[in-house]
């Protein structure tokens, strides 16, 4: 389904009325002065006096050119767990180096030999199996083969080093060899008075020739306690039980599912070589700020066929001061950048865009945020495109469409959201927050009317202002409740979900009481019905913390909080949540027990098929901002 959303910047949203360019060419609603950007949003915090965080608090400078705000300078300096007290921090840092060469040994088990092994294990090592039989859970009809253990044996099978060698070997074999790699992150530490308890992820791949293969595990380690002296004594592991085991081979294949294509598709553009290729870090040193320029966020594209070829095209969103530009494919897979010739290659600040016929004329419009507006631009069927209307949207994150009102043309949904600090405003409270920029539907009255490109902002008419301030990410239609219309869930950064019921035109916010607020850092939405049972269940990409899971739930933190605030919190790090709908608008969360929570820094996810044995899979994209070093994050 078609997605589009144009985001408002007021506290509460006006009585509808129909938008128009004023002489400064801005949109508003007809009669009313366009509200200028840099005008303070309603209920927004009051501008604090930022200034350098003291070197003095805990003796650590501040990284050059950085800034805090005074209520945050002692906690910015505390950062450092030597400086804060958090001797399970301290922990973790020092366990983290020897699971890296850990994770270096298993990736090449040439290496693997007592003399590399003895500096990670205590004489008194002990392991059960860390290959445990895995039961099937996938087809093989594309050649892959998936299998899963929930609850490994825990008897003890090896000791000593020379039975941790041979326990480690076999686990190698899963999938070590030249282009392997294996990393660890740890996601809990507890002292205790015969050593340290953790639990780390395991994620380990590799490609040789009898297939390509993956492996994920959650282990339960055992620790030496952190000598006095010296204080750089690193822990050695007393022993290791494996809670979870999963295993993904390509059989017959020594490439990966997927392979790089981007130099194939877009390498012979000049566009691409000279502006996409660079990271984001080459263009921030050399553009100036002040044009919209930031490592921060995110930029989006649009996908759609924008000439009408059959083939589907691609249109770039990028930050202030470098064009948008949109890439026409070719019937050979190559693709052609003609975002001149277009008329889109916009060098305002660009977060989003979107495909869709927004005046059923049976080609793709588009819809495309300029910070502070959003343009909706006509096609004339050949990838021409002309602005029909504007409006006022700062900072718009994503765009969805939907014909909500079942009128016979779409209607737009816009997510809004304020970079924290960069407007002087901080999610309060950061884990529940309802202070950020508002989200705005707007009707296409087109079809009603007879004019297309007419919209009404009919946010507070339709029910969408409640709870409308959750610094939002994304939102995605669908008639969960199957009573012929659509409904609307929108992913919230810092605050509680939405899930808004259509009544009639009318909606109302029913995430607490469907059991879906997913109180969690959301970024991305998929609908699907992935159990087979006839109505659509929810995925909810949001963002996996280590850390979070370390800290949140050591009972130092938040020392003195109530358990719902503390919840709140622990909830925040735990990573990405699936909801199975009950069929009675209810849902039940599946998440751990389907084993789909893992998935690192998700910016979104699909449901699509991989192996072809009619049960939806999951994708999920997920990272942040990589410089030149891609190991530095």
């Amino acid at each position: 389904m078609a997605s589009l959303a144009l985001l408002g910047c007021s506290g509460e949203s006006p009585a509808p009325a129909p938008i128009s360019t004023n002489a400064a060419g801005s949109v508003s609603p007809a009669g009313a002065p366009s509200p200028s950007p840099s005008e303070p949003q309603d209920g927004a915090s009051k501008p604090l006096r930022v200034v350098e965080a003291s070197a003095e608090l805990g003796k650590l400078p501040a990284p050059r050119g950085e800034l805090r705000a005074p209520e945050f300078a002692e906690k910015y300096a505390r950062r450092d767990s030597r400086v804060d007290g958090w001797e399970t921090e301290l922990f973790n840092e020092r366990a983290g180096a020897q699971l890296s060469a850990l994770g270096k040994l298993l990736a090449h088990p040439q290496t693997l030999d007592l003399v590399q092994l003895e500096p990670l294990v205590a004489p008194d090592f002990s392991c059960a199996e860390l290959r445990p039989e895995v039961v099937s859970v996938g087809g093989k009809e594309t050649g892959l083969s998936a299998g899963r253990n929930d609850a490994p044996s825990r008897e003890i099978r090896y000791r000593g080093a020379e039975g941790g060698l041979e326990a480690l070997r076999k686990l190698a074999a899963a999938f070590g060899g030249e282009h392997s790699a294996a990393k660890f992150k740890v996601i809990s530490v507890e002292l205790q008075a015969d050593g340290i308890r953790a639990r780390a992820y395991l994620h380990a791949k590799g490609f040789e020739p009898r297939g390509a293969s993956e492996l994920h595990a959650t282990w339960s380690l055992r620790w030496t306690a952190i000598p006095a002296a010296p204080a750089d004594a690193l822990p050695k592991l007393v022993s290791i039980e494996v809670e979870r085991h999963e295993e993904l081979l390509r059989v017959g294949e020594s490439a990966p599912l997927f392979v790089e294509a981007t130099d194939a598709v877009f390498g012979a553009e000049r566009a691409f070589v000279e502006q996409l290729r660079p990271d984001l870090e080459h263009w921030a040193a050399r553009i100036d700020r002040t044009l919209g320029m930031s490592l921060i966020g995110h930029e989006g594209f649009a996908l759609g066929d924008a000439n009408g070829d059959g083939l589907d095209d691609v249109y770039v969103a990028q930050p202030g001061g470098l064009p948008n530009r949109l890439f026409l494919r070719q019937p050979n897979g190559t693709a052609r950048e003609v975002s001149a010739s277009a008329g889109v290659d916009f060098l305002d600040p660009s977060r989003s865009a979107l495909f869709a016929d927004f005046d059923n004329d049976g080609d793709q419009d588009l819809a495309v945020e300029l910070d502070p507006h959003v343009l909706l631009l006509e096609n004339d069927g050949q990838a021409r495109f002309t602005e029909r209307a504007r409006a006022s949207a700062p900072s718009t994150t994503s765009l969805s469409a939907a014909d909500f009102d079942a009128d016979g043309d779409l209607d737009l949904y816009c997510c809004g959201y304020v970079l924290p600090d960069s407007a002087n405003v901080t999610p309060l409270p950061y884990h529940d927050a309802n202070n950020g920029r508002p989200n705005t539907l707007l009707r296409n009255d087109g079809a009603r009317a007879g004019e297309p490109w007419s919209f009404v902002d009919a946010t507070r008419e339709s029910g969408l202002d409640e709870n409308n301030r959750r610094f939002s990410f994304a939102s995605s239609w669908e008639d969960y409740d199957d009573d012929g219309d659509l409904d609307c869930y929108v992913a919230n950064d810092f605050g509680r979900n939405n899930l808004y019921r259509n009544e009639s035109g009318r909606f109302r916010d029913v995430a607490a009481e469907a059991g879906v607020e997913d109180l969690a850092a959301g970024m991305g939405v998929s609908w699907a019905d992935y159990d087979l049972d006839g109505d659509f269940d929810l995925y909810v990409s949001n963002m996996f913390s280590s850390a979070g899971e370390r800290v949140a739930y050591q009972r130092r933190f938040l020392d003195g909080a109530d358990a719902a605030t503390r919840a709140g919190f622990q909830r925040h790090a735990r990573g990405n949540s699936l909801f199975r709908n009950r069929g009675d608008g209810t849902f039940e969360d599946v998440s751990e027990l389907a084993g789909v929570t893992m998935g690192r820094w998700a910016w979104g996810s699909i449901f699509t098929e991989l192996d072809e044995d009619g049960w939806p899979d999951l994708f999920v994209p997920n990272g942040f901002v990589t410089g030149s070093d891609p190991a530095d994050l």
